[in-house]
């Protein structure tokens, strides 16, 4: 095995040096995609599916409440038991949604600390330098018409770019996935812009219930 190394070094040393930036190149592509598929790609995928799951039960408290106030004016105009029963039913489930909704809500970080999470990390971490780090536009769970009258739970994203070497940008990320608070990832680019330097532009996001921007 030994001699087997021995042989590649030295294949890789009567290299020209044009050949052996393109190898290196080509190493750091492959370690790229490898942390991608590893760490980023399953959170990705995690996150999108609790997005989706929240959405939904959203959706379903605000069809749930349509159903209930509607139920209410029949009740006022002509009071019926089996009216009163399906009422009583549907203003059940609206409570057990929210306090599903609740939780969700509770576990995770608060949008006012989402920005300052990452740039304390940042500041424990050595061979980084911060780009940009910035708040986003608040979004409603909800799409379409019914964004328009919203009144639920708000994505509040957060972009950081940085640069750094492989190993400095793997750590950070490493940190950020081992901080016990919870929040989603939403998009990661990872890039190597001048060998060794790579530059990293993350998003990342959480949940709340106003939709004001929260600076950072």
């Amino acid at each position: 095995m030994k001699a087997h190394w021995q042989k590649l070094a030295e294949k890789f040393s009567n290299l020209s040096a044009r050949e052996k930036w393109l190898m290196t190149l080509c190493a750091l592509v492959l370690i790229g995609l490898g942390m991608f598929t590893l760490l980023i790609e399953p959170a990705l995928k995690v996150n999108q599916s609790l997005k989706q799951q929240i959405a939904v039960s959203q959706q379903n408290s605000t069809r749930l409440e349509n159903e209930i106030l509607a139920i209410t004016a029949k009740l006022k105009k002509d009071p019926d038991q089996s009216i009163n029963i399906e009422y009583k039913r549907l203003l059940k489930e609206s409570q057990v949604l929210s306090e599903k909704l609740s939780k969700v809500i509770d576990n995770l970080i608060s949008p006012s600390q989402m920005a300052k999470l990452l740039e304390d990390v940042l500041a424990g971490s050595k061979g980084l330098h911060l780009v940009s780090l910035e708040s986003l536009t608040a979004e409603p769970i909800v799409s379409g018409h019914e964004a328009e009258s919203y009144a639920g739970y708000y994505l509040h994203p957060v972009r950081l770019e940085l640069t750094g070497n492989y190993f400095a940008v793997l750590r950070y990320l490493e940190t950020l996935e081992s901080l016990p608070v919870n929040y989603y990832w939403r998009s990661f680019n990872y890039q190597v812009d001048d060998y060794p330097r790579a530059r990293l532009i993350l998003e990342v996001y959480t949940l709340g219930t106003r939709q004001e921007f929260i600076s950072g």
